[in-house]
């Protein structure tokens, strides 16, 4: 074998691997994006039927975000499921056109944090051009999956009074949660890594929880609650939603053993709007105590 023909045949085979390297990587990195996705999107699904119960493949399914007007859609399989991804969290309205049928709109669909939301059709015989539109609000109910957890909305961020603006003081509304009181919140050398709340759930320590926001994890390096030398997580203004998994959920999420606090934050819709607040803290404000006389 000349030389040549070796050098040839090397540089051969040094392309081809460099084509597998290129290869996986982009496979992992397409698996990473995905499962990112879905733990801070989700998702919408469910079957279409006409009235007999008979399944209507092909079915054009459209979602349309409220807040913002983005449209996502995708047609049935043979077996009329459809499933879209990554949706994000937000009011949702979902229709279904097929020829020969009324087109039928679902009005009233809440999409949250990770959730998987079901939206059934039982379409009727008609012109396409005819809507049948149906207000409901979907079950939040999640039949596709054996997590154990809660759900802490908007409103409730919004409305519940906190002590220094500290969302994730929220997290203790959920059964499991408790705040870790053989942990001394104050001591000076924890503000070398933060000084977030302690929080048990389920039982477990409160170094085998996982914080993400915006799918990121945001534990400190000592994989403890997040938090500032002040105790607190400022900006509670920018969270939407979260959610608090306690136990049994998928191995998306991973490295957390005990529980898994998926927060995120909010986005822009098509309407101009803001928020201000006023934080006032004063000693006279305060309940009188056994001292005071």
């Amino acid at each position: 074998m000349t030389s040549h023909r070796q050098n040839r045949m090397e540089k051969k085979s040094m392309g081809k691997n460099m084509f597998r390297v290129v290869m996986c990587t982009s496979l992992v990195l397409a698996a990473m994006y995905s499962v990112r996705a879905q733990t801070v999107s989700g998702t919408i699904q469910g079957l279409i039927q006409d009235q007999q119960g008979a399944v209507v493949a092909k079915t054009e399914v459209t979602t349309r975000n409220l807040e913002t007007g983005a449209v996502r859609k995708t047609n049935a399989d043979d077996n009329g499921t459809y499933r879209i991804f990554s949706i994000p969290a937000g009011p949702y309205e979902v229709s279904a056109s097929a020829p020969g049928f009324r087109t039928e709109v679902r009005t009233g669909i809440a999409v949250t944090v990770g959730s998987d939301i079901s939206v059934n059709f039982s379409l009727t015989v008609g012109a396409i051009s005819e809507q049948v539109q149906v207000t409901s609000e979907a079950s939040q109910v999640d039949a596709f999956s054996s997590t154990l957890g809660g759900f802490v909305n908007s409103s409730t961020i919004r409305e519940l009074p906190l002590n220094g603006r500290d969302w994730l003081q929220l997290t203790l509304l959920q059964p499991g949660a408790l705040q870790n009181a053989g942990e001394y919140q104050a001591d000076t050398s924890r503000a070398q890594r933060g000084n977030g709340l302690a929080i048990s759930i389920s039982g477990g320590r409160i170094v085998e929880n996982v914080f993400r926001i915006d799918g990121l994890v945001v534990n400190d390096y000592a994989n403890a609650g997040p938090g500032s030398s002040l105790h607190v997580n400022m900006g509670v203004d920018a969270i939407r939603e979260f959610s608090v998994l306690t136990n049994n959920y998928s191995a998306e999420y991973g490295r957390g053993a005990s529980g898994v606090v998926n927060a995120i934050t909010k986005s822009g819709t098509n309407d101009f709007h803001g928020s201000a607040y006023y934080f006032h803290r004063n000693s006279a404000l305060d309940a009188r105590n056994f001292f005071d006389g």
